[in-house]
This record gives structure tokens, sequence and C-alpha cells, in this order.
């Protein structure tokens, strides 16, 4: 009877088929280095961006020079903010929502009489 373990014995390998073997884990070091290195720099960029955008803006406090009777309206978009401004001199300010700094005066007509 044989036995059921049957040991097989490796023969070397040609030569020609060991280069050949040779040139192939070559060729699967240098590839697996480089999709560690990609992987690496996408993970370092993504951590760049979310540390970037986590940073907070200046939250001081920005006074304008208008009396709360002669504010009509505000609106906000796009980092700027826009106040309509009744009075004797109706106009529209448009100051940027960081610093409050004044970006631009849109002057307005004279205001309407009111009916008596």
């Amino acid at each position: 009877m044989s036995s059921p373990e049957v040991e097989e014995v490796e023969e070397p390998l040609d030569p020609a088929v060991e280069r050949v073997r040779r040139k192939l884990v070559r060729l699967l070091m240098v590839s697996s280095g480089v999709m560690v290195i990609g992987f690496a720099a996408v993970a370092i960029a993504v951590f760049y961006r979310l540390s970037a955008n986590s940073a907070r803006p200046n939250s001081e406090a920005v006074a304008i020079a208008v009396s709360p009777a002669d504010l009509v309206s505000v609106s906000m978009g796009d980092g700027t903010i826009a106040f309509t401004i009744g009075g004797a001199t109706p106009r529209v300010e448009v100051r940027r929502v960081s610093d409050g700094e004044l970006v631009q005066t849109f002057a307005l007509g004279t205001p309407a009489a009111t009916p008596e």
C-alpha cells in the first residue's frame, strides 16, 4: 500500500526561469512600494485638507454707525453682507463678513414723500 502522505521534491528551476521569477518578484516589490507611497500621499492630502478647513475665521464683532431706525433690511451671501439703509441719505452698503470692511456703497434715490 502507498502511504497517504506523498512528499514531492521540488526540482531546481531552469536558470532562465529563475531569472524571470526574480524579475517578477522585483517588479512586485516595486509596484507594491509605489502603491504604499500613493496611499500615504492621499491620506496626507486628506488630513491636510481637513485640518486646513477647521481653522476658525476671526470672530471679532464689527460695529457700523447706523441707527437701528434707519436700517431697512439686511441680506447675506457669497461672503458679503448688504445693509439697506434709509434715512436722509438712503444707500446700500456691501461689507465683507470676515472683517466688516466696506466693499462698495450704492446710493439710492431720494425717499418718496409719505402721503399725509
